[in-house]
C-alpha cells in the first residue's frame, strides 16, 4: 500500500533536509530495527533505483541495529521499491514432490545370502568318500553344460551359478556381485533384488546356451553378478520408493528421451564393467557371453519392474522376505531336482 506523507513546504525542503526512517512505513510502528544484513539489503535496492538514502547504525538506546533512512519528498517511492522487490522475490511455496531416497533393503539379507553362496562351496569342494561325494561328481550335475540342459536338464541354468572353479573365484563374485546386490536392494528391497539377480542369471544361462549350443559348458555366480548391474541400470531411470514416474511429464517424445537420457550414465557403467571384467585373459577361463546375456536379462527385468515399481508401488516388508526366500529357495529346488532326476 503506498504511503502518503505530508509534503514539506518549499523552503522546509530547501533550508531543513528531514530523513525519514523507512522501516515503520515498511514493516509499522512496532517494528524492530534491521539487522546488519538486512540494511545492506534494502540499500542496496534503493542504489539500484537511484534514491538517495543514509544507512545508520543505532544506539543502545534506540534498541541497536540499523536504519535506512530517506528525504521526506522520497519516501512514497522508497517504500514502493522495497515492496516491489520483496514482491517480485517471493519464495515459490508451491509443494514439490520429493523422491524418498531412504534405502529400501538393509546390508544383512546381502550378506546372509552371500555367506550362503561362500558356504556352498566350502561344503562341495570337500570330498565325503562315506557318501560317495567329490567334487567333480558336483560340478557334473550342476555345470551349465549347453548339451545337457538342451535335453531337459534345466536345473543346471540355475545350479551353475551356485558352482565356482576355486576360492578366488567364489570370493571375487561375492565381493563384486555383492555390492551391486546391495544397492539394487537399496531401491527395491532385499528380497526383490536377490530374485531378480538370480532370475537373471537363469536367464543369462539360458540365453547364453540357445546361442553357443551344446558344446558349452560354465559355472559361476558371475552371470548373476552382471545381472544384478543390469538390474540397476534398468531401474535407474525410476523413482521407485518415491512414487515418481522416471518418464516424467510433457510430450511422449521428450518422455522417452529423457528416459533414455536417465538410462545412459548406468548403461554405460554396466557395459564399461563388462569391458572390463568379461573380457578375459583368451584362456576361455571367463564366459563373455553368459556375461553379457545377464547383464542384458537383469537390465530388462530392471525396466520392467521398475515401470512395475513407479505405477504400484514396492512390495510390503512381508511380501519382500517371501521373495527372498524364493530367492534362497531357488537353488535349493533346483539342486533337489538334479539328485532327484
Amino acid at each position: 500500500m503506498p504511503v502518503h506523507t505530508a509534503r514539506p513546504g518549499f523552503f522546509r525542503r530547501v533550508l531543513r533536509h528531514a530523513w525519514i526512517d523507512l522501516v515503520p512505513l515498511v514493516r509499522g510502528e512496532d517494528a524492530d530495527p534491521l539487522s546488519h544484513r538486512e540494511a545492506q539489503l534494502w540499500s542496496l535496492i534503493l542504489a539500484s533505483r537511484h534514491v538517495p538514502h543514509r544507512l545508520r547504525r543505532l544506539s543502545a538506546e534506540q534498541g541497536w541495529g540499523y536504519a535506512v533512512t530517506v528525504q521526506e519528498w522520497y519516501a512514497d517511492r522508497a517504500v514502493q521499491e522495497i515492496d516491489l522487490y520483496f514482491e517480485e522475490n517471493r519464495p515459490e511455496l508451491a509443494r514439490v514432490a520429493l523422491a524418498d531416497l531412504r534405502p529400501v533393503g538393509g546390508l544383512e539379507p546381502t550378506l546372509f545370502g552371500l555367506a550362503l553362496l561362500i558356504l556352498f562351496y566350502w561344503a562341495y569342494s570337500r570330498t565325503y568318500p562315506g557318501l560317495g561325494l567329490y567334487p567333480d561328481l558336483w560340478v557334473r550335475l550342476g555345470s551349465a553344460d549347453g548339451g545337457a540342459i538342451l535335453s531337459g536338464q534345466w536345473w543346471r541354468l540355475c545350479t551353475a551359478l551356485t558352482l565356482h572353479a576355486d576360492g578366488p573365484h567364489v570370493a571375487g563374485n561375492a565381493a563384486i556381485g555383492g555390492v551391486f546386490i546391495w544397492l539394487a536392494a537399496r531401491r527395491l528391497g532385499s528380497g526383490a533384488a536377490w530374485l531378480l539377480t538370480v532370475v537373471s542369471g537363469i536367464l543369462g544361462n539360458l540365453f547364453n546356451t540357445l546361442v553357443l549350443g551344446i558344446h558349452h559348458d560354465a559355472i559361476g555366480f558371475s552371470t548373476a553378478t552382471f545381472g544384478a548391474a543390469g538390474l540397476l541400470a534398468g531401474i535407474a531411470p525410476f523413482g521407485v520408493g518415491g512414487g515418481l514416474h522416471g518418464l516424467g511429464n510433457g510430450p511422449w517424445f521428450q518422455r522417452f528421451l529423457r528416459f533414455v537420457r536417465t538410462a545412459l550414465i548406468p548403461f554405460g557403467a554396466g557395459l564399461g564393467l563388462l569391458a572390463m571384467l568379461g573380457v578375459g585373459d583368451g584362456e576361455g577361463n571367463i564366459d563373455l557371453g553368459a556375461h553379457l546375456f545377464g547383464f542384458l536379462s537383469g537390465l530388462g527385468l530392471g525396466a520392467l519392474v521398475g515401470l512395475a515399481a513407479t505405477r504400484f508401488g514396492l512390495p510390503s516388508k512381508e511380501t519382500d522376505f517371501r521373495l527372498y526366500l524364493a530367492a534362497l529357495g531357488l537353488p535349493c529346488a533346483a539342486w533337489g531336482w538334479a539328485w532327484l532326476a
